[in-house]
């Protein structure tokens, strides 16, 4: 599990250096890793807790076990990036859209007495 997550950061890491990214680009893009990672910590203690909470998110069962939230997090944080990668005509727009509706679901979790755990 960890050799995979390092092998995806390295390959996001990369490419972010493959075209220019200016300074906004880049900062939107880590505020958007960072709603990411507390999005995937609050999932994974869903995944801990299924009989106080049940994930709503349509890509993921009621009650997924810890390998499919990883699983579901490792590959969708690589296509969303490679969306904003891609297609630089939408970079800005996409990691914002990307941002707003990750920090969405963090706020409504922390108000439901969802935690962060990894």
């Amino acid at each position: 599990m960890g050799k995979m997550i390092a092998l995806i950061l390295l390959a996001l890491a990369g490419a972010a250096h493959a075209h220019d990214w200016t300074a906004s680009e880049k900062a939107w893009a880590a505020a958007w890793l960072a709603t990411r990672a507390a999005d995937w910590s609050q999932t994974r203690y869903i995944a801990r807790h299924p009989e106080q909470f049940r994930e709503t998110n349509p890509f993921l069962p009621d009650h997924p076990s810890l390998g499919e939230v990883n699983r579901h997090f490792i590959v969708s944080t690589a296509l969303m990036f490679a969306a904003a990668h891609y297609l630089p005509q939408y970079r800005t727009r996409l990691l914002q859209v990307y941002v707003v509706v990750g920090a969405g679901y963090v706020v409504h979790n922390i108000g439901i007495g969802v935690r962060f755990q990894f």
